[in-house]
């Protein structure tokens, strides 16, 4: 039997696209009275960030990814915003059909928002569902037909594999 979701983590890369995505996980943790963990994963680079840190020197790289994790966060903290306007719209359609909404005036649609630095984004996501007890994964994909060849986003396909969960995968248009 299928279990009812009650944490719905929605990994976000921070792109415009991500709205789209965010309201489709907004509309699933309503329905379901579930809530949401937002996070955007930074992917670490050894390499690159060696080259960094050799140019500018460490003190200046680190303040610089502080403050990379740090205006994340911001924009993150912002979807929580779009969160309540999604909310309050979709309560505004259960009182015109006449549906009781009272299930949802108390909540506040998003539980945590994460940020972290990783390798691996998709072991990432997947270890932060097990700690966070999440049921279920929201994220994007950009369009190219066929869902992007079967899932040939790189990412969603590692993710896919790994997750121990349903990934409920909404694709987009345009740049990410």
């Amino acid at each position: 039997m299928v279990e009812p979701t009650k944490n719905i983590l929605f990994a976000s890369d921070l792109s415009v696209n991500m709205r789209q995505v965010f309201e489709h996980a907004a509309f699933l943790a309503v329905c379901q009275n579930a809530n949401i963990i937002v996070i955007h994963v930074m992917e670490e680079n050894p390499r690159s960030e060696k080259r960094i840190q050799m140019a500018f020197g460490e003190q200046l790289y680190k303040n610089l990814r502080s403050e990379q994790r740090s205006k994340a966060r911001d924009i993150l903290i912002g979807k929580n915003v779009d969160a309540l306007k999604i909310r309050h719209a979709i309560a505004g359609f259960f009182e015109e059909t006449g549906q009781d909404n009272e299930v949802f005036e108390n909540n506040s649609l998003i539980s945590k928002i994460l940020v972290a630095e990783s390798r691996s984004i998709a072991d990432e996501l997947t270890s932060t569902v097990k700690e966070e007890n999440c049921d279920l994964i929201v994220m994007g994909c950009k369009q190219q037909g066929l869902l992007a060849e079967a899932m040939g986003d790189n990412i969603v396909r590692k993710v896919l594999k790994r997750s121990s969960v349903p990934v409920f995968v909404v694709p987009f248009q345009g740049e990410s």
